[in-house]
């Protein structure tokens, strides 16, 4: 088995070896002849990457099928004598589990000589009508004194308080799943609460792809027309996101673990989880601006005729069509959608091609048109805008003026006998585009920010 998982890791190796060798090949090319990958070799490149996903998958599962092994070889066994069996109270068994997992195994057994366990055809009892039954080991029984139900463990009021009892350390928690967009955006230092940016006004590519320069080939002694940039100013502004708790001085000196630190880290994990809330519907003001309320946002409609609460492959093809620098760009979807997404194909002929690639347990993303989708509870349900944005998030500006800070205090709340906990930071965040592209050519207007309209 661990020969399998080896061959088919070198298959992978020699097959990402193989893939970048022919992306550079085609980028070469590209590049020489002063053009962007064509469509062909785009999907040149997938085909490499669909591959490479089975051969992640089936390295998974064989690794998964290898540890199961390891987990059979090592589990536990008893192995008795007959007489030792009959002395043993357990018959043999070392826990419930093993007594109930040979009964399985053996729940189509008609008599005794049919049983293939040994320590089970000692606890089989044989009955006309109801056939054949194991009876469970006397070791695997909770046994009060004899004649009496009385002084058990089992019944608080009559003996079960006398049991002691314990807690194990640490707190259990659902938490956050993460935000995908970390590390994605652009990061803008602040030194002041309010930053401006200067930008170039270049969003018209009808003439002008550099804020309105423009170029032209002329006669001799011909005079020529002067041209001129228009700028623009972006500006950040920072504002404060704060959490605020009490907590008595009688459970912070009595927990048995860090109460101030499970509020410090509970605050940290809602602050992030807020963060991303409004990264996707942030209103600005005081807020960020998200992704669904952008000013360049382009939202593609629906199809004609679209049943509610549904997702298809035109919806993606149409989106993906109007996403400006794609290839930065990342699918975000709620989870209500995987059910849509994992059913879409393209129909080729009699056969087709996959548009949704599910990842390999980790180790690669699930893709959808070649570039990664992140499932988050975030975005809105099926069918509402805002259940699959895309977003190129390279366009989006993120600052940070104070991070995260916390103090406490004794005196707010002196007189309940209770400490004031407080954590705070200072950021701001929203795309730096003021309206959608117009291209050079094209009929549509480009973004980096893609919704799907409403399909209810």
């Amino acid at each position: 088995m661990a020969a399998r998982i080896h061959e088919l890791r070198t298959q992978r190796a020699a097959l990402a070896k193989e893939a970048n060798t022919a992306l550079e090949k085609v980028r070469a090319a590209a590049k020489s002849e002063d053009r962007t990958l064509t469509a062909e070799e785009r999907a040149a490149d997938d085909a490499y990457n669909t591959r490479l996903a089975v051969l992640d998958e089936d390295t998974a599962l064989e690794e998964t099928k290898m540890n199961r092994e390891r987990m059979i070889a090592a589990a536990p066994s008893v192995s008795v004598g007959a007489p030792r069996a009959e002395q043993d109270p357990k018959r043999g068994f070392d826990s419930h589990v093993g007594f109930f997992t040979s009964v399985m195994k053996n729940r189509r057994a008609q008599d005794v000589a049919d049983v293939s366990d040994e320590r089970l055809q000692t606890l089989a009892v044989q009955d006309e009508e109801e056939g054949l039954a194991f009876v469970l080991p006397s070791g695997f029984r909770k046994r009060a004194a004899v004649g009496s139900d009385e002084q058990g463990e089992y019944s608080d009021t009559y003996g079960g308080f006398a049991v002691p009892k314990s807690r194990a350390l640490g707190l259990l928690a659902v938490g956050f799943e993460g935000d995908p967009t970390a590390g994605l955006t652009q990061n803008v230092p602040m030194a002041t609460p309010s930053v401006e940016i200067m930008a170039r006004t270049d969003k018209d590519h009808s003439s002008s792809v550099s804020g309105g320069f423009t170029v032209a080939r002329r006669a001799e002694a011909v005079t020529f027309s002067a041209s001129r940039m228009a700028l623009e100013m972006v500006t950040l502004k920072a504002a404060t996101l704060v959490g605020l708790a009490y907590a008595t001085e009688e459970i912070l000196m009595d927990s048995a673990i860090s109460f101030a630190a499970m509020i410090d880290a509970g605050f940290r994990l809602q602050m992030g989880a807020h963060v991303l809330n409004e990264k996707i519907r942030g209103l600005g003001g005081d807020q960020y601006i998200g992704a669904l309320n952008a000013d360049c946002a382009v939202s593609v409609a629906k199809e004609t005729n679209q049943a509610a609460d549904t997702i298809n492959y035109k919806n993606v093809l149409k989106m993906r069509a109007r996403c400006w620098g794609y290839g930065n760009a990342v699918w975000l979807a709620n989870h209500d959608c995987l059910p849509e997404l994992a059913q879409m194909s393209l129909a080729i002929g009699t056969g087709g091609s996959a548009v949704f690639v599910p990842g390999s347990f980790g180790a690669t993303p699930d893709t959808l048109l070649g570039r990664p989708i992140i499932f988050s509870e975030y975005l809105s349900t099926v069918g509402d805008l805002g259940d699959i944005i895309l977003v190129n998030w390279s366009q989006y500006l993120e600052g940070t003026y104070q991070p995260i800070q916390s103090a406490e205090s004794i005196h707010v709340r002196f007189v309940n006998h209770e400490k004031t906990f407080k954590l705070w930071t200072r950021n701001c965040g929203a795309p730096w585009w003021r309206t959608y592209l117009t291209p050079n050519k094209g009929t549509n207007y480009l973004s980096p920010i893609i919704t799907l309209a409403e399909r209810g």
